[in-house]
């Protein structure tokens, strides 16, 4: 037996064991449940006062190391999250900040058998002018979750947030969602939606967007399964009418999008469209993952099959994520998990709708040093890429059209999960830093290998 085929089955009897997923390659398991130890506790809104210091800072910089709108209201701060992946958030363009809440905090580590809460419920702001967190003390707040979907809503002023699971104990069956909720981001505060007509059925892992054509929130796919071993992909379509609260099924015409989860999907409102890339189905933890690129109609209601992907197109992955560059016409992906040596990713692609084709932006990494045994990655597994983000996967992000940045904060990777801040300028197609990850960065990358906690041996 390989040493590779020894990881993935030492993954594997860790992820059956607590009722989670595995991967392949050096990537930590998507959506695992193997962790050390990491806190679910929200800082009180005092301590949250209190860790940030006086003083201006430098405001975030632009693809040039030029600070942009810097403002004598930008205060020093240390303030982060507590690491996470699978959270939901979205970008206020109105007050230029990323609105972050809820995910999973515990850190995936290889070989592990312990399980953990799945699941947490605070809400954080980045400002992206001052490249400052700031959490946020809510009275009223929908139930802890991660694996849901979020989206922008900027004609009622809110985030609406739809689906997820959570888990209270360390093992056992989820509860699976399939309420929505809105923050009004004016006066962050909560409310649950009254919605009527037929629900979508309960599910997590989903994607979508918000049409601000038609006002609907729209999302595709999932797993409808609380069952940690085993998924039930999903192939239906739904729409929420945000002002009437009315939930519909689009009705599809001709062929659609095999069922899957763990993909991702974008909404180009203005020509009526919505993108969906790759996912998994059934053996979404395993593979093989898909690598197609799909296109609906939203008027129609039907699909288009724009890329099959393999040659030319990025590696099949799940949980990668979506956005549309109206200024270059492309759809632009970021990282994911693939079902190869790597395992979590960092590359950069673009599709041109206007030639049909693929567009590697960002090279991927290719492995340096094969791992000699199960669980033994050298901290120069691959040879990094540090004009880019490290490899990451059930990260966030979202894009600032006004400024044209693409922004992303956090997710999984080989050493655990990560908090830092990187920006993709759309007119430079550069990755520009913001904040550096205080853990979870990879071992030949960060400046603490010592925390890299999960996939990383100790240097040589």
């Amino acid at each position: 037996m390989n040493v590779r085929v020894a990881v993935i089955l030492a993954l594997a009897v860790a992820m059956v064991a607590c009722g989670g997923t595995t991967t392949t390659g050096a990537g930590l398991a998507i959506g695992t449940d193997a962790q050390a130890t990491a806190s679910d506790v929200a800082m009180p809104a005092s301590e949250a006062v209190s860790a940030a210091g006086s003083g201006d800072v430098q405001a975030s910089v632009d693809a040039a190391g030029t600070p942009v709108d810097a403002g004598p209201s930008c205060k020093k701060s240390k303030l982060r999250p507590p690491p996470r992946a699978e959270m939901m958030g979205v970008f206020d363009p109105k007050r230029r900040r990323l609105v972050i809440w809820g995910g999973d905090s515990g850190v995936p580590v290889c070989g592990s058998f312990a399980g953990h809460q799945v699941g947490v419920a605070d809400l954080w702001i980045y400002d992206a002018v001052c490249a400052t967190f700031e959490q946020v003390q809510t009275a009223v707040t929908p139930p802890a979750r991660a694996r849901g979907m979020a989206v922008y809503d900027p004609d009622r002023d809110q985030m609406v947030l739809f689906g997820g699971r959570y888990r209270k104990a360390s093992s056992g069956s989820y509860t699976v969602f399939n309420d929505a909720w809105a923050l009004d981001l004016e006066t962050l505060t909560w409310k649950e939606l009254q919605t009527t007509g037929p629900k979508p059925p309960a599910r997590s892992t989903t994607a979508g967007g918000y049409n601000s054509v038609t006002g609907e929130m729209l999302l595709f796919g999932g797993n409808g399964s609380g069952n940690g071993l085993q998924f039930i992909s999903l192939d239906d379509t739904w729409a929420l009418n945000l002002e009437t609260l009315q939930w519909r099924q689009v009705e599809i015409q001709g062929s659609k999008p095999s069922k899957r989860q763990f993909h991702t999907a974008v909404v180009d409102a203005p020509n009526n469209r919505m993108f969906v890339h790759g996912g998994g189905g059934a053996n979404a933890w395993q593979g093989p993952f898909l690598g197609d690129l799909w296109m609906v109609d939203l008027i129609k209601g039907s699909w288009n099959q724009l890329h099959a992907g393999g040659v030319g197109a990025p590696k099949g992955r799940i949980w990668s994520t979506l956005t549309y560059d109206p200024l270059n016409k492309k759809v632009l992906l970021f990282g994911g998990h693939d079902d190869g040596n790597v395992g979590n990713n960092n590359d950069t692609w673009g599709y041109d709708l206007t030639s049909g084709k693929w567009q590697n932006v960002t090279k991927a990494e290719t492995v340096n040093k094969a791992p000699p045994k199960p669980c033994d990655f050298a901290k120069d597994f691959t040879l990094p890429n540090m004009m880019a983000p490290d490899r990451r996967s059930a990260h966030l992000a979202a894009l600032d059209l006004k400024r044209g940045e693409w922004i992303v904060f956090g997710g999984k990777t080989d050493c655990g999960l990560i908090d830092d801040v990187w920006v993709f300028d759309l007119e430079r197609y550069e990755w520009v830093s913001q904040l550096s990850a205080t853990q979870g960065e990879a071992c030949i990358r960060g400046d603490n290998p010592d925390l890299c906690v999960a996939m990383c041996s100790a240097p040589k």
